[in-house]
């Protein structure tokens, strides 16, 4: 069954930047999919689920207009329990750790990051 990887970024060079990067490290192996918001990422989802195409991970940034990373994690984790969610943040604090201390989150990455990073996280994830 084919599987997905949703990045997210209100950014779209950011959310583009990691794309190819996934692309280029894990070739044919994921369909990925990009939104510029929580609200679209879920429509994406959505769209997913009746395709019959497994969400393998979401790589989400935390500050958002609207939804913020934390709280489109929580709705992923209600709707595709399996999926692996990275959140991406610039803002590290004890405020953010402790919005997503209760979530199933499978990594947390500070802006910038070294792709190498994302690349071990879906590796270790996925083989």
């Amino acid at each position: 069954m084919q599987k997905a990887i949703i990045c997210v970024d209100d950014e779209k060079s950011i959310s583009w930047g990691v794309q190819q990067q996934i692309a280029r490290a894990f070739p044919n192996e994921f369909l990925i999919e990009l939104a510029e918001s929580g609200e679209e990422a879920l429509e994406i989802l959505e769209e997913l689920n009746t395709m019959k195409i497994d969400l393998f991970m979401l790589i989400t940034d935390q500050m958002m207009p609207g939804l913020k990373g934390h709280e489109l994690i929580t709705k992923v984790n209600q709707i595709s329990p399996g999926s692996k969610c990275i959140l991406l943040t610039g803002y590290a604090d004890d405020n953010i750790l402790n919005q997503v201390a209760n979530l199933d989150v499978f990594k947390i990455l500070k802006k910038p990051w070294e792709f190498e990073e994302i690349k071990t996280a879906i590796k270790t994830a996925f083989f």
